[in-house]
């Protein structure tokens, strides 16, 4: 929920800005670069490949996924609709290249920092809109800091530890890279790594979560059981569920109480902390008793190892009256607004 008002106001925030006049004068500016800066690619491509080619011979040396052939293509597709009279096909081609290689990407997320989002959000409408200002950006007529205004951060906008300078600061491809050395530490498996780090339900954002929660877990046992479960979310609402249970539990971790063991389920894995209090995160906005709801609370039961003395279950947001009941007559521990009390 605090995401989708962060977004809507920063979508407000954007609209505000287009109309301003600061930034109908620079993204004047930006077009008028943009066009030449093209044009210099369409009339000597060979020589505009030799300037930033040092440049990046760097990016690809580090980022070793990306083909080393795409700004020698790129340039190439400029040059050969250039050559067969259909200039205006260059320029979309030299758009397409500049778009894709001279800055955009950075200056996508600079802006989404500003605004204090997800640069990987899934909101069309708004990541649509932070990408048409942020190329204007690319192109070096202003600096987003210019015309964003500061954004009051919302209580409980936490779910930015979420989102961290890493995400912010680096490009997509490198984050991935080390998300997968990271997880490879941990002694997570090439399988798991792959299903999570290939996963469509999981942006950059959210497997960087996943990553850095696990790395703050430390002599935890069983992180693969966590790893396992996000790399398997079935939607992107279960993929963020997923997320904000592993980060809650790096929390307890290190705020309240050392774990020392996760124990997978069929559901969702639950930890044992070392004094053997068997600890559930479950992130529910709300959580009604339901039949499936009860099934859940019971599945869980019946995984607890006999012995355990004391069970507690952390809900992000609120339950209703008839779960507070019914789970403390079953011997749970309940507590509420996890975030703001673990």
């Amino acid at each position: 929920l605090f995401v989708r008002i962060r977004e809507i106001e920063a979508l407000e925030t954007l609209k505000d800005m287009s109309k301003g006049r600061v930034f109908m004068e620079s993204a004047g500016d930006a077009v008028t670069d943009t066009v030449e800066n093209v044009g210099d690619a369409v009339d000597d491509p060979s020589g505009t490949a030799q300037d930033v080619g040092s440049g990046f011979t760097r990016l690809f040396k580090r980022l070793g996924r990306m083909s080393r052939n795409a700004w020698e293509k790129g340039l190439s597709m400029v040059s050969k609709n250039y050559q067969t009279k259909e200039p205006q096909k260059a320029k979309v081609s030299g758009s397409v290249l500049a778009k894709g290689f001279l800055g955009v990407n950075r200056a996508y997320r600079e802006l989404a920092r500003e605004l204090r989002i997800d640069p990987y959000t899934r909101n069309e409408t708004l990541s649509a809109e932070i990408e048409r200002l942020a190329s204007y950006s690319a192109a070096g007529s202003f600096g987003v800091r210019t015309i964003v205004p500061v954004l009051p951060i919302l209580y409980g906008a936490g779910y930015l530890m979420a989102v961290s300078d890493l995400v912010y600061s680096t490009h997509p491809l490198d984050l991935q890279l080390q998300n997968e050395a990271s997880l490879r530490e941990m002694g997570i498996s090439d399988k798991w790594i792959r299903r999570l780090i290939g996963s469509e339900r999981h942006t950059p954002s959210n497997q960087t979560r996943v990553v850095t929660s696990l790395e703050r877990m430390v002599g935890v046992r069983g992180k693969t059981a966590l790893v396992r479960v996000a790399a398997l979310a079935k939607n992107n609402s279960d993929a963020l569920f997923f997320t904000r249970m592993i980060e809650l539990l790096s929390i307890y971790h290190v705020q309240r109480a050392p774990l020392k063991k996760i124990v997978s389920t069929d559901m969702v894995p639950f930890a044992l902390s070392q004094k053997d209090r068997a600890v559930v995160v479950a992130p529910f906005d709300y959580f009604r008793w339901t039949r499936r709801g009860h099934e859940f609370i019971r599945h869980l039961d019946s995984r607890i190892p006999d012995g355990t003395a004391y069970r507690e279950i952390w809900f992000s947001g609120q339950l209703s009256v008839k779960a507070r009941h019914n789970l403390d007559s079953a011997g749970w521990a309940v507590f509420d607004q996890a975030a703001t009390r673990i």
